[in-house]
């Protein structure tokens, strides 16, 4: 029977929690989120954490030290060393976790520090235009009296639900202007009863008025066409 001192317990069961973590790591890279075009903010928040509880984000954490030379230290080159490898392995698993098409459009990098911040403006300036790109859409586009009244508010809320998660703060009593606005001529009365009404209206409400209202005109299409058959 083989007597191990404490220091030599510690030691193993240290070894044996780093195989275990070696082992699972290939299935926890696997469940990453993979960076697209809309979720920088919750992979960029992910993948710090995954590499901090993985205890290999020195090179997201530190910069790069000097380059060992004959007189360096042991501890210098020994940080150097850690560094280095931390570095690769960062840069291996962001690369890993980003969407093909994302990865193309980003500049190579040999830092990790450099490569999130390249990252990270690529997005701003992905953000900005499609900000206005949803922005535009929301306050341009006019129903077409086809799609339905309901499909195409919608259809709105869904542009302002996406410039909400951008943190573009518009309120909803907007979007049922907007909603409003977009209408033609045959939902006047409807503008008009909204503009005299004291309390504002949620956008369920609109749509389930909306619903009613376009019922109500079809009908009215519906006898008009019906007299002028029979005249």
């Amino acid at each position: 029977m083989i007597l191990w001192s404490k220091t030599q317990q510690i030691l193993w069961v240290n070894f044996l929690l780093l195989i275990c973590f070696i082992t699972a790591l290939p299935m926890q890279i696997g469940s990453l989120i993979k960076l697209n075009g809309t979720n920088y903010e919750h992979w960029v928040a992910s993948i710090k954490l995954f590499l901090e509880i993985s205890c290999v984000d020195a090179a997201l954490t530190e910069d790069e030290p000097p380059i060992p030379t004959d007189t360096s230290s042991a501890e210098e080159k020994m940080k150097y060393d850690k560094w280095t490898h931390s570095n690769k392995i960062c840069l291996m698993i962001m690369k890993h976790s980003m969407e093909k098409t994302v990865k193309d459009n980003i500049p190579e990098a040999t830092n990790t520090k450099k490569f999130l911040v390249d990252i990270g403006n690529k997005f701003k300036k992905f953000y900005k235009s499609e900000k206005s790109s949803y922005f535009s859409l929301l306050t341009k586009t006019k129903y077409d009296g086809v799609s339905g009244v309901n499909e195409h508010a919608m259809k709105l809320t869904n542009w302002y639900q996406k410039l909400k998660s951008m943190k573009v703060v518009l309120g909803e009593d907007f979007l049922v202007w907007q909603i409003l606005d977009s209408l033609p001529s045959e939902f006047d009365m409807l503008r008009t009863s909204y503009n005299a009404h004291k309390e504002e209206w949620s956008v369920d409400e609109l749509i389930s008025i909306l619903s009613q209202e376009e019922h109500t005109i079809k009908k009215d299409k519906d006898k008009g066409h019906v007299v002028q058959y029979v005249s």
